[in-house]
C-alpha cells in the first residue's frame, strides 16, 4: 500500500458544506483531495492552525493530554479507505514497542494530528479515486465535481444536496448551539453576519 505524506491546502465553505483539500507535500500532480467535514470539526482544525487556545480543553486537546498521560504517542494519521463516498482513516499510536491502529473520522484523525505535529497521509488508492485536478490560479471549492467524496454528508446514495453558504452557515450555527460548543456558534455567528452584510 503506497503511501503519500499531504498537507492542508486549504479549508473552505463550498457550495455543499465545509471541505479540507488536502494536497501531497511532494507534487506528484496537481491534485488536491477534497473531504467534506462538519462545522465542529472544521472549528477544531482551523483554530489549531490559527494558533488559537481555547479558555478551556476541546476533545481533541482533551485526548492530546490522555494520550501522553498513558505513555503513548501520535506516529502518523492515514487515510487509507474510500467507501460509497465516505472516507476512512487511521491513527497510528505507539505503547512502548507497539503500534495500535485506531480507525477515526478523517476530520479528527486530522485534528488530532495537527495538536501532536505527526504527519498526515493518504494511500495513493484514494488520491486517485478522490483527487480533482486544480488549475493554476483556480481558488479550491469554487466548482466541486457533484461527485465529489464526501465524509460527513454523504446522503448515502451519492447525491449530493446544493444549498446556499447562509443555510450552510445557518445550519452549522444550530448545530454547534445545540452541541453547546458556545465558542464555535459565535465563530458562526461572526461569518453570518459578515455574509449578510456583504450580500
Amino acid at each position: 500500500m503506497e503511501l503519500i505524506e499531504v498537507k492542508i491546502s486549504d479549508i473552505t465553505l463550498t457550495n455543499v458544506g465545509f471541505a479540507v483539500f488536502l494536497r501531497p507535500k511532494e507534487n506528484h500532480d496537481s491534485k488536491v483531495v477534497p473531504i467534506f467535514i462538519g462545522p465542529l470539526e472544521t472549528h477544531a482544525i482551523t483554530s489549531i492552525l490559527d494558533g488559537v487556545t481555547p479558555p478551556r480543553p476541546m476533545t481533541h486537546d482533551l485526548m492530546m493530554m490522555i494520550i501522553p498521560a498513558l505513555g503513548a504517542k501520535i506516529v502518523k494519521i492515514t487515510i487509507d479507505e474510500i467507501v460509497d463516498n465516505t472516507f476512512f482513516a487511521k491513527i497510528s499510536v505507539r505503547k512502548d514497542e507497539e503500534i495500535l491502529l485506531i480507525d477515526a473520522r478523517p476530520s479528527d484523525s486530522i485534528a488530532i494530528a495537527l495538536r501532536a505535529e505527526a504527519p498526515i497521509y493518504i494511500t495513493k488508492n484514494v488520491l486517485d479515486e478522490a483527487g480533482v485536478v486544480m488549475k493554476d490560479g483556480e481558488i479550491p471549492g469554487e466548482t466541486l465535481p457533484e461527485d465529489s467524496s464526501e465524509e460527513e454528508i454523504s446522503t448515502g446514495t451519492g447525491a449530493v444536496t446544493t444549498r446556499s453558504p447562509l443555510e450552510i452557515l445557518q445550519d452549522s450555527l444550530a448545530a454547534a448551539i445545540k452541541a453547546e460548543d458556545y465558542e464555535s456558534a459565535a465563530n458562526l455567528r461572526d461569518q453570518i453576519k459578515k455574509m449578510i452584510e456583504n450580500s
